[in-house]
């Protein structure tokens, strides 16, 4: 496993950082605003000098700065529990690892038993001095409207940690606090939505099928192609009497079961959780860490790299597509929803997405729970005790998506 990342925050480092945000912000963010209202602002403050799990949804890759701006306003400064993979990203990867370790920034290598991660974040909430932010869907759901499952890490994490609490004799409480966010643009945007039509058109449909049409079948037809494309390479009948809904549910299949076998996994769960499955295994093995391996371990692992990379793009594919239906715009065709699915056909299509913007991402916080009062319930049921709050978690945060007006 490759080297682990400590949170070593740093105060000169975050005050430097919270002074660039407008800069940044204008220059990586497109001009990104929070919405927070009184009462948010009121149940953050509730949990001051406890320990605190915030628990947002992970609806774009802009969030993380998102409760960065937050702490900013609140005066705060949180500890963050990050992917392995992200301190490394880019050209400055061992600039960027410095900078988020002293944002307090620490990292996990997720699908495994990361025990550094775990026994850190276990430290971070038995002494409570500063909130952990954990985004508990654990990827990035592209999602405005709709909240991914949560992973039950996260609770199972916080009773471990009242473990502890109870080993060293510290009565205090563990909140776990559910925050929506939920982004919209406040200026019009339907020009930058035909630009972004027109680039897409232009590179999957022949100049024949460009025909001028309304703006959602432009939209759609476009996604058709796609889903054509994709048929044709994975080998995949399309029946004309089925409803295009089922024939992406049957191609996802598809596409998954075709990976599952690769990797030798026979599952009946569901997709997101197979999908997940297979994303967890796969990190597990590209992040270990080769100095510690045999040459005869190096060669091994070096084999299953090279059997990864053979469905590393339908697992990309697939993660990308995870929640898109047909009808998904039509059912409510706002510049957000036209965009959120024009970001995954860019995606799939061009291998980034640009950025648009500016956007306003509003904030809502729901009540805190402790996790103290539920402890004597989990040592009686444990696994039960932490799949029934990671739901109520899931929920408390749909709920506070839906209700952003």
């Amino acid at each position: 496993m490759l080297d682990f990342k400590p949170p070593k925050p740093n105060t000169t480092a975050i005050q430097a950082a919270q002074a660039f945000i407008p800069l940044i912000n204008r220059l990586f963010l497109k001009g990104l605003t929070l919405d927070v209202d009184t009462e948010s602002i009121a149940r953050l403050k509730m949990t001051d000098g406890h320990p605190t799990v915030l628990a947002p949804n992970h609806a774009a890759r802009a969030d993380p700065a998102v409760i960065f701006l937050l702490s900013k306003q609140l005066s705060q400064q949180y500890y963050y529990l990050t992917a392995r993979e992200t301190f490394d990203k880019g050209k400055f990867g061992g600039l960027r690892s410095f900078l988020l370790q002293r944002f307090g920034a620490y990292s996990i290598v997720r699908g495994t038993a990361d025990r550094n991660a775990f026994r850190t974040t276990r430290e971070l909430l038995c002494e409570g001095d500063s909130p952990l932010v954990i985004f508990a869907e654990g990827e990035i759901s592209r999602q405005n409207d709709t909240v991914m499952r949560f992973e039950r890490g996260i609770i199972q994490l916080c009773f471990w940690a009242l473990d502890d609490m109870a080993k060293a004799e510290i009565n205090k409480p563990l909140y776990v606090v559910p925050i929506g966010i939920k982004y919209h643009y406040p200026q019009d945007m339907w020009d930058d939505i035909d630009a972004a039509l027109t680039e897409l058109e232009e590179n999957i449909l022949p100049p024949a099928d460009r025909t001028p049409i309304e703006r959602y079948e432009r939209l759609r037809r476009i996604g058709v192609a796609i889903f054509k494309t994709l048929a044709a390479e994975y080998q995949y009948k399309v029946d004309e009497t089925v409803s295009l809904d089922v024939h992406i549910e049957k191609l996802k299949e598809q596409i998954l079961s075709h990976a599952e076998k690769i990797m030798g996994i026979d599952s009946e769960t569901d997709v997101l959780t197979r999908v997940r499955t297979l994303k967890n295994l796969v990190d597990a093995e590209v992040y270990r860490d080769i100095e510690q391996m045999t040459e005869y371990e190096q060669k091994i692992h070096e084999e299953l790299l090279q059997k990864f990379q053979r469905f590393y793009p339908d697992l990309e594919r697939l993660i990308n597509f995870i929640s898109i239906s047909d009808g998904y715009v039509a059912k409510e065709p706002s510049p957000e929803r036209f965009l959120e699915v024009i970001i995954r056909l860019e995606r799939e299509v061009f291998g980034t997405a640009k950025m648009r913007g500016p956007r306003v991402a509003s904030i809502r916080v729901g009540e805190p729970k402790n996790l103290r009062e539920c402890y004597d319930t989990y040592k009686a049921q444990k696994r039960e005790t932490v799949e029934q709050i990671t739901l109520e978690l899931e929920t408390a945060v749909q709920t506070l998506v839906t209700d952003v007006s």
